[in-house]
């Protein structure tokens, strides 16, 4: 079967006799002087001649040079300027695909002179003379047939390699990811492990300054009656070695600042395990569940374990509205809202414009909830801004980010729970990125 195609096969004809290039295009073009005209568009094939080795590769690199190399070239044995065997030699290392016939009337001519010269491929055709028309038609068909074919075989096989480093690539990310996972995963399980730790030490350091404080409270009351004791026993003696001793101790002080210093380890307490809480809440240690939660809830204890990243460069303004009970995987969306706390807090760091704000507002929506958290950085470049989500990019020092938050954020939001995660950016303003869920995780 031959193949027709659009592009019409160049044949290079080396050979001192023109008989030969006339012979194919009469053949093929039905016009002996064919490929002399300058219109080409009624040629079968595109016949090229010339006599000499110097002026065929010229023609080979010339074409090749374009992107339209020939396809087979005839060679004649002996040529004008040297031996058919050295120049098909040169020409396989200009283009090492080119197909040849090599023709010969010269008996000494033998298969190991050839080898000898050139090694074995399944490259090259020896055609004798005098050779038949038909014998001539079926090996330009053959070989250009079998170039056609080589050349489909090497884009077969770039695509393939494409593709391959395509999924290597895609099987790196997916790597990277899943150690990402493991490490949160491990992360988790270690804030879970510290805050159970910490809960009990927490709980009892609190129960005993509250207790500090009502023993307080009755030495204070004591102290007072003891004083009312001396002053009605009228021992000045006494009295004034006790007001000397007050006096010394500095027990004014010690009443005055000791409600304030218990006040003060009660409430510090209390955030030790507000924090404790909002870790335990927030790590979600085991297996990923759906489950129905308050996102307020979740938002809270993120801002209360994120609160190292932004405290000295940003207030948190939280604006949390009546939502419903959101189905979800929550420890997959406390990553979301984590990763992008964080960066509002780096956003704001970077822009230099001095101590900046972190919205954090909840609204329900017709199907669910929407999320916005905005931060008065400098907001995102145009240029990037089509990459903020790719993998990998980030704009960061190497020990500030890997380029992974963002892209983690989104696929969690896109693929997993069929939401949108979307941003609005303003430089030199802020950027505010805007998640949108179903009340009902889609199918």
């Amino acid at each position: 079967m031959f193949i027709n195609i659009d592009e019409k096969s160049a044949v290079l004809v080396v050979d001192p006799d023109p008989s030969l290039r006339s012979h194919l295009d009469a053949m093929f073009n039905a016009n002996a002087d064919a490929s002399l005209g300058d219109n080409d568009e009624n040629l079968t094939y595109l016949i090229h001649g010339c006599a000499q080795s110097e002026t065929a590769k010229e023609k080979v690199m010339s074409r090749l040079a374009n992107g339209v190399p020939y396809e087979l070239l005839f060679i004649e044995s002996q040529i004008e300027d040297g031996s058919g065997l050295e120049l098909i030699s040169h020409l396989w290392q200009i283009d090492p695909d080119l197909h040849v016939v090599l023709c010969s009337a010269d008996k000494a001519l033998n298969w190991q002179l050839i080898v000898n010269k050139l090694g074995e491929s399944d490259q090259l055709l020896i055609l004798q003379k005098p050779f038949s028309d038909l014998a001539l038609r079926q090996t330009v068909h053959a070989m250009l047939r079998k170039w056609q074919l080589g050349k489909q075989s090497q884009n077969v096989m770039q695509f393939m390699e494409a593709q391959i480093n395509q999924r290597t690539l895609e099987i790196q990310e997916a790597n990277n990811n899943l150690l990402q996972a493991e490490k949160l995963a491990a992360v988790g399980q270690l804030a879970a492990g510290i805050a159970h730790e910490i809960n009990t030490p927490a709980q009892y350091v609190g129960d005993n300054i509250k207790a500090i404080g009502d023993f307080f409270e009755s030495i204070t009351r004591l102290l007072a009656l003891y004083r009312q004791l001396l002053k009605e026993q009228q021992q000045p003696e006494l009295m004034e070695q006790v007001h000397d001793l007050e006096e010394k101790e500095d027990l004014a002080y010690i009443l005055e600042d000791m409600p304030l210093a218990i006040a003060q380890s009660l409430e510090g307490m209390s955030q030790i395990v507000r924090i404790v809480q909002a870790m335990k809440g927030f790590s979600h240690v085991g297996p990923s569940r759906i489950a129905n939660i308050n996102l307020n809830q979740a938002l809270e204890n993120t801002l209360v374990v994120s609160r190292s990243s932004y405290k000295n460069f940003a207030d948190v303004v939280t604006e949390l509205g009546d939502i419903p009970l959101i189905e979800c995987y929550p420890g997959e969306l406390n990553q979301v809202f984590l990763n992008i706390i964080v960066n509002a807090a780096q956003a704001i760091e970077d822009s230099r414009k001095g101590r900046g704000k972190i919205n954090v507002v909840t609204a329900p929506t017709e199907n669910g909830v929407e999320i916005r958290i905005s931060d008065t950085g400098n907001g995102i470049p145009e240029p990037i801004r089509s990459r903020v989500f790719d993998p990998f990019f980030t704009t960061k020092d190497l020990d500030r980010g890997s380029g992974q938050g963002l892209n983690i954020a989104y696929r969690i939001i896109h693929q997993q729970h069929r939401g949108t995660l979307t941003f609005n950016t303003e430089t030199g303003v802020g950027t505010t990125f805007i998640i949108n869920l179903h009340r009902y995780l889609p199918i």
